[in-house]
C-alpha cells in the first residue's frame, strides 16, 4: 500500500509540474516584428536674397570745370577748379536681389551623415553716365600724360572748341555654387555639431564701356569707344563646421567655412576710333584709353580664399515645412574688377605715331577684394 501511494504521489507530482511548465511556456514573451521607421532622405530649401556686393573702383573718367577755366587747366585732375563726374567712385555697390537653391541627402535615419548641391545667382546691376555740352560746356577726359608727366585731359566738349557728349556704363555680375559632404562630430543635449568637406565655385563679372563724341568744324568728328571686361572663376576646396540647435518648433543654424582655391582671372581690353571729316569715316584699332599697347586677352592665375559664415533661424509651421531667416556673410580674395584694369596713363604722341616716350597705356591686372553680405529669406521642406 505505501509503494501504491508513493507512485501515486510521484505521478500527482510529475502532472503538476507538466501542467505548471505548460503555463509558464505560454507566458512566455512573443517578441513583436520590427516597426519600420518612416524616413525620407531627401530635402530641399529655397531662399530669396537681398545682398549687397562691395562695388568696383574706377578712377575719375570724366571730369568738367567751371566756364572761363582757360583750355590748359580744364578738367585737369589736380587743379581746384575740376571737378569728377563720373569715376573716382566705387560704382554697382547697391543692394540687389537674387536666389539661392539647396538640396541634399541623407545617408541615414540619424540624419548623421549626408551631402548637399547648393547655386546662388543675384540680378545683374549696372551704372550708366550720360552728359553733353549741353549741361556742361566744359567735358574732359583726365589722363597722366606720360610724355610730359604732368596731368592732362583730352577735350570731349569746350566753350569755341568743340561740342561733345560722353556715355558710360558698367554692369556687374556674381554666382556661385557648391557641393558639401556632412559628418557628425557630436551631439550636446538640444544641439549638434559636424563637419563640412567639398567643392566651391564662384564667379564675378564686370562690363565698362566708354565712348565720348567731340564735334568741331577744325577735326570734323571724333569718336573714340574703349572697352574693359573682367571676370574672375574661382574653384576651391571647401572646409568647415555647422551647428544646429532645436527647441520645440524653433531652429538656430550656424555655418563657418573658408574655401582655398585658385582664382582664374581673365580679362579683355578692345576699342576703337572713329573719325569723321569731309564725309571721310575712318576706324582705327584702339580707343582713348585702349590702345595697341593694351589691347587684347589676358589670363591670370592666383591663389584665394573664401571665408563664410551664416546664420539661420527657422521656425517649423506644418510637418515637414519650416519657413527660415538669415544672413550671410562672404568675402573673396584676389577678385579682378573691370577698374582694375584701366592704365589712366597715356602717351598722346603715339597717335597717330611713332610718338617718343613711354608706351601706355599697358595691361594692368590690379586685383581687390569682393565682401558680399546680407539677409535670406526661404522655405525649406523634408520630403
Amino acid at each position: 500500500m505505501t509503494r501504491r501511494m508513493g507512485a501515486a504521489a510521484a505521478g500527482v507530482a510529475f502532472a503538476a509540474i507538466s501542467l505548471g511548465g505548460g503555463a509558464l511556456a505560454a507566458d512566455l514573451p512573443v517578441k513583436a516584428p520590427q516597426k519600420t521607421v518612416d524616413f525620407n532622405p531627401f530635402w530641399a530649401e529655397a531662399d530669396y536674397l537681398a545682398w549687397g556686393v562691395s562695388g568696383d573702383k574706377l578712377p575719375a573718367l570724366v571730369t568738367t570745370a567751371p566756364v572761363g577755366t582757360p583750355l590748359a587747366l580744364a578738367g585737369v585732375l589736380g587743379q581746384p577748379t575740376t571737378t569728377v563726374l563720373f569715376g573716382n567712385s566705387s560704382v554697382n555697390k547697391d543692394w540687389r536681389s537674387g536666389g539661392r537653391i539647396t538640396a541634399g541627402y541623407w545617408f541615414d535615419p540619424q540624419r548623421s551623415r549626408g551631402i548637399e548641391a547648393s547655386f546662388f545667382g543675384l540680378e545683374n546691376i549696372g551704372t550708366g553716365f550720360a552728359a553733353d555740352t549741353g549741361t556742361y560746356p566744359i567735358l574732359m577726359r583726365p589722363f597722366l600724360n606720360v610724355a610730359t608727366g604732368a596731368q592732362d585731359a583730352l577735350i570731349a566738349g569746350f566753350p569755341g572748341v568743340a561740342t561733345g557728349s560722353v556715355n558710360a556704363n558698367e554692369t556687374s555680375r556674381l554666382l556661385g555654387a557648391g557641393a558639401l559632404y556632412r559628418q557628425d562630430l557630436g551631439v550636446w543635449g538640444n544641439s549638434r555639431v559636424s563637419a563640412l568637406i567639398g567643392y566651391r565655385y564662384l564667379r564675378s563679372s564686370d562690363t565698362l564701356w566708354i565712348t565720348d563724341t567731340a564735334s568741331s568744324i577744325a577735326f570734323g568728328t571724333f569718336i573714340p569707344t574703349d572697352n574693359f571686361k573682367a571676370a574672375s572663376n574661382f574653384h576651391g576646396l571647401d572646409l568647415g563646421l555647422t551647428g544646429e540647435w532645436r527647441s520645440g518648433p524653433w531652429s538656430l543654424e550656424w555655418r563657418g567655412k573658408v574655401a582655398l582655391g585658385a582664382n582664374l582671372n581673365t580679362a579683355d581690353i578692345s576699342g576703337s576710333t572713329t573719325t569723321i571729316f569731309g564725309g571721310t569715316t575712318t576706324t582705327t584699332a584702339g580707343g582713348f584709353l585702349s590702345a595697341p599697347s593694351n589691347i587684347g586677352h589676358f589670363e591670370q592665375t592666383r591663389f584665394a580664399a573664401v571665408p563664410e559664415i551664416s546664420l539661420k533661424a527657422g521656425y517649423q509651421v506644418a510637418p515637414g515645412w519650416r519657413l527660415i531667416a538669415g544672413y550671410d556673410v562672404l568675402y573673396w580674395t584676389g577678385v579682378q574688377r573691370a577698374g582694375g584694369l584701366i592704365d589712366t596713363g597715356v602717351n598722346p604722341t603715339l597717335v597717330p605715331g611713332p610718338g617718343v616716350g613711354p608706351v601706355r597705356p599697358l595691361p594692368v591686372f590690379n586685383t581687390t577684394n569682393l565682401l558680399a553680405q546680407g539677409f535670406s529669406f526661404g522655405v525649406r521642406y523634408n520630403y
